[in-house]
């Protein structure tokens, strides 16, 4: 079993899921499906708030993004390169498919916040434990309290 780790849930970010959310839009109904850091800024008229880069968005988020590194567009949708061309010789999506990714984006991040917390089924046992602990140990001073009294007198 492999230990959860903040850097395994990037979601858990509570600004992650508009981030990823507000890329898919811009890469998937603009005309420019490739882009820059910069045309992401100019686009969405600001930076991401759950990292430094747009481009930081893309390397984490590999399940709906392509990161070039090193290319003049560096930043697509996966979904774009795997899609058959048309008659025009283009990718375009198709209907449904923008909800569908977002709607997948929505499921990962609740799904992720579930691990991240998952911790918290585990209070109502313990706070039982402890309980029973405490009834134990009354117990056990109980009846050492009785001996004493009786050795005493």
């Amino acid at each position: 079993m492999r230990l959860l780790r903040s850097d395994n849930l990037p979601y858990k970010n509570p600004d992650r899921l508009a981030d990823v959310l507000a890329l898919i839009q811009v890469l998937a109904l603009d005309a420019y499906r490739h882009r820059s850091e910069s045309g992401l800024i100019e686009e969405l008229q600001a930076g991401p708030r759950s990292a430094a880069k747009w481009e930081d968005i893309a390397r984490m988020h590999p399940e709906f993004f392509r990161f070039e590194e090193g290319n003049k567009l560096p930043v697509s949708l996966v979904a774009t390169h795997v899609l058959p061309k048309n008659e025009n010789n283009k990718r375009e999506l198709p209907p449904g498919f923008l909800a569908l990714l977002l709607q997948t984006a929505i499921t990962l991040h609740d799904r992720q916040m579930e691990r991240a917390y998952l911790w918290k089924m585990y209070l109502p046992i313990l706070g039982s434990i402890i309980g029973l602990l405490g009834v134990f140990i009354a117990g056990v001073f109980t009846v050492l309290g009785i001996l004493l009294k009786s050795w005493l007198g």
